[in-house]
């Protein structure tokens, strides 16, 4: 008995007489911060009076505070169960030698295991992340699927009134709302630029194809691959559809100026071309 008192007072010495190590914690928008989860409280004191615990000591980087990786460190030895910014490390030799004198259970693994809250916590970041590439994805794919199909119903127009068409379609869509006076403008455009005969049923068709709030890189679309006097021809012809009234509403400006930006007009321009469009006698 009093050999392994003198035993567990010499584990005592080796492990906690030494110099503590501070846990890391999180820093910036990406960064990694170490975290201690309880194995088992123990009747281990340090050199303070204060009872350690054995510890499992992670890694986690993280991305904006979401945990997208977590390691295992190993063992360690930390008071207040685990809840402390400090611990003790734990060597294999000294884990070995706390099991033997009972501090430690005696089926502990040489390497700790990873609990279910550390790896959801670890790693839910990645699964946010998959969820937002998945969901991303398949919206690019409906944006896609929506425009072939819209250009189906335009027939077989030169890339120019396509384009034009495309862009007239999203105008109407950006107030929310398409009346009988845009169908007849859109209708005579379509006509004059294409040459055929489009239907209140195909124009409406078009319409509720079209996107609700067109990104960035669809405004650029609608000049794709044209020269700068097809660029204009679209930007006139979406502001007949928008610009009817003489005046153009807030969701109506806001579209136009993305659209100028994406065709990379400048808004001089397109104020000269909406004055001398509502300047003309009707």
């Amino acid at each position: 008995m009093r050999f392994l008192s003198f035993c567990a007072a010499a584990l005592i010495i080796a492990l906690f007489f030494g110099k503590e190590a501070q846990a890391g914690r999180a820093g910036d928008v990406w960064g990694t911060s170490e975290q201690m989860t309880l194995i088992t409280p123990t009747d281990i004191e340090d050199n303070n009076g204060q009872n350690l615990s054995l510890c499992h000591l992670t890694k986690k980087t993280h991305i904006m505070f979401a945990g997208v990786w977590r390691s295992s460190i190993g063992y360690v030895m930390a008071p207040n169960k685990c809840d402390s910014d400090s611990y003790y490390n734990m060597p294999a030799d000294r884990l070995e030698l706390g099991k033997a004198l009972g501090d430690f259970p005696s089926d502990l693994p040489a390497q700790p295991k990873m609990s279910r809250a550390d790896m959801v916590s670890g790693f839910w970041g990645l699964g946010a992340i998959a969820v937002l590439l998945i969901l991303a994805g398949a919206k690019k794919a409906g944006q896609s699927k929506r425009t072939k199909e819209r250009y189906a119903e335009m027939g077989t127009a030169n890339p120019a009134a396509l384009q034009a068409m495309d862009a007239m379609c999203h105008a109407a869509k950006a107030d929310g709302s398409l009346d009988a006076a845009e169908i007849s403008t859109m209708a005579n455009i379509a006509q004059q630029m294409t040459g055929e005969t489009f239907d209140e049923s195909r124009i409406r068709r078009i319409y509720n194809m079209a996107e609700a709030k067109p990104t960035d890189a669809q405004f650029a679309a609608f000049g794709r691959g044209l020269t700068a006097d097809q660029k204009r021809m679209v930007m006139q012809a979406t502001l007949m559809i928008v610009g009817a009234d003489g005046d153009l509403d807030k969701a109506e400006t806001v579209f136009i100026h993305k659209l100028a930006k994406g065709l990379g007009i400048s808004v001089d321009e397109v104020k000269a071309m909406f004055q001398n469009m509502t300047a003309q006698p009707a």
